[in-house]
């Protein structure tokens, strides 16, 4: 049994290495046996993403190697999605760029980085990186950026401002965690402000100078009817009356209901939501917490209502915890 195990873990090994194919070394060109999306992943690493790829051997990993989880509440339903990871090495850098496909097209990119990166040229603060690599995903992706890109001029990242350009905003977030695995982190989020409802259109992320990541979701979420007929009070009330007979069991003979809300602490958001297919509609997420922890931990009731009816589709019991992203996509 021992010996089988042995020769099992072997075979996996042999596996892994033989798994793992070079694409690129030196200056980096898809391999013309790579898939379409090998090909077109290529072209997004040395295209758009802000380092000198030439400095890089860059080696592509199979899909088994990869742990990425969708970085999003906004799921993608019976949606062509795949990922594709890849190690870029040179003497002073390790990264590793995991990038998500939709339909073949990439909309999302995460960036981990150990070490110096080799920038493919000096930028002036992160607004003019940021703005760069609009320009240069616009001319990849050919999806129109151009009002996005405009809205960068003269922003100060280091002062968290919200710049708004019709019904487009632009929020910029800095963080100076120096000195933490979370770095000096700034985001620039664009949505696309509809009845109150913010619908995410594309967040770049950076930690320390260095881009760290993006998600566009123009690609892979379309914009459904969105009426708002709801106000945030009826919401509440509905959620208010929704978990009158909500429960939840800890065991065969014990269930918890009865649930005492501290109304002055109550949170309703606004939020886009997929009720079909890929298409976003707005819903109230309305965050009830309890009078104290209850029985699992449970410190607040999560309901959530269609904005258009009052249609109650989700309650829910829920435990604190808080989590710390290194950046933030949604």
């Amino acid at each position: 049994m021992r010996k089988a195990y042995a020769l099992l873990l072997a075979l996996v090994s042999l596996g892994i290495l033989l798994g793992t194919v070079i694409v690129s070394s030196g200056i980096p060109s898809a391999p013309s046996t790579g898939s379409t999306e090998q090909n077109k992943a290529l072209a997004f690493i040395e295209n758009v993403l802000p380092i000198d790829s030439s400095q890089y051997n860059i080696t592509f990993r199979p899909p088994f190697s990869s742990n990425f989880s969708n970085p999003s509440e906004l799921k993608i339903i019976d949606s062509e999605s795949s990922i594709e990871t890849y190690s870029l090495e040179s003497k002073d850098s390790s990264l590793t760029c995991i990038l998500r496909f939709y339909e073949g097209v990439v909309y999302h990119c995460q960036l981990d980085v150990k070490g110096s990166v080799i920038t493919d040229k000096a930028y002036v603060n992160t607004t003019d990186a940021a703005k760069s690599f609009l320009e240069k995903y616009q001319a990849y992706s050919n999806l129109d950026s151009t009002e996005m890109i405009a809205m960068l001029a003269n922003v100060d990242p280091t002062q968290n401002p919200t710049i708004i350009s019709g019904d487009l905003k632009l929020t910029v977030t800095h963080k100076d965690l120096t000195g933490t695995a979370f770095g000096d982190s700034v985001g620039f989020r664009w949505v696309r402000v509809i009845n109150g409802c913010e619908y995410l259109i594309i967040n770049v992320a950076f930690a320390d100078g260095i881009f760290s990541g993006f998600i566009d979701r123009r690609t892979t979420n379309a914009i459904g009817d969105t009426t708002v007929n709801i106000s945030r009070e009826q919401a509440i009330a509905i959620a208010m009356e929704a978990i009158k007979n909500y429960s939840y069991r800890m065991s065969d003979d014990w269930v918890v209901t009865g649930f005492n809300v501290t109304e002055n602490k109550i949170t309703a958001n606004l939020m886009p939501t997929v009720k079909e297919g890929n298409v976003l509609y707005p819903a109230w997420s309305v965050t009830l917490p309890l009078n104290g922890t209850w029985p699992g931990s449970v410190t607040e009731l999560l309901v959530k209502i269609w904005a258009d009816n009052g249609e109650v589709y989700h309650v829910h019991h829920q435990a604190y915890a808080q989590l710390y992203p290194k950046w933030a996509l949604t």
